[in-house]
């Protein structure tokens, strides 16, 4: 009997053992940075449609053996900088802009799926390189609805438009824009400089005007 009893107890403590391993290799954390993407197993949704993998934004979960696995999406910030020379602006000036940019993977739905289908799987430098292009084609599509002196005079002005077009086409990739800060606005024309010796010849001859009726003023 004392034979059979340690038997037993052997087996129970295994089992509990091999129990223990099972969930401590398919219980999943996700991190405060990370979205994990549960895929291999249909789940219905509210509308009817049913999608072949499940998000879990932070917290834990535990994955199905076999027949799911999980992949993770960072959400860290990513840095780009931006370019585009000859871009025509508004009046067929062309102009040399450089800008720095943050994106990262969009956390909320429907962005979120939109970075599973279209994201999933790529290095962080792929996803990089698409983000950059995208918004280097949004900069040329904005700087070609605006003049030069607005380009250059109001730079968060155009941030901001530059801001609004890339949105849509960012959260169909499943990205989102952080920050956008527009560094420098030239051209090889010599237009802005132009512009600006022009402006700032205004201000000297305004102020020596300003200066001369004080003191005519002064003198009655």
């Amino acid at each position: 009997m004392e034979g059979i009893a340690v038997i037993s107890a052997f087996i129970l403590i295994t089992l509990v053992m091999v129990l223990f391993g099972i969930v401590r290799a398919n219980l999943k954390i996700c991190q405060p940075n990370e979205v994990l993407i549960f895929s291999g197993k249909q789940r219905r949704l509210p509308d009817g449609s049913s999608l072949g993998y499940r998000v879990i934004r932070g917290g834990r979960a535990f994955r199905v053996p076999i027949i799911e696995r999980v992949d993770r999406l960072l959400l860290n910030t990513i840095p780009i900088d931006l370019m585009v020379a000859n871009a025509y602006s508004k009046g067929g000036i062309p102009l040399t802009v450089r800008a720095i940019a943050n994106v990262k993977i969009a956390s909320n739905e429907p962005e979120i799926n939109n970075a599973v289908e279209r994201l999933l799987g790529k290095p962080l430098h792929d996803v990089q390189a698409i983000a950059k292009e995208t918004l280097e084609g949004n900069l040329r599509g904005v700087l070609a609805t605006l003049t030069p002196e607005e380009v250059n005079e109001d730079r968060l002005k155009f941030a901001r438009t530059l801001v609004d077009e890339a949105d849509n086409d960012l959260s169909a990739l499943g990205l989102q824009l952080d920050t956008l800060k527009i560094q420098s606005v030239e051209d090889d024309r010599g237009y802005l400089d132009a512009i600006g010796r022009q402006r700032t010849a205004q201000i000297i001859a305004q102020a020596e005007i300003a200066e001369a009726q004080q003191e005519e003023t002064a003198r009655l």
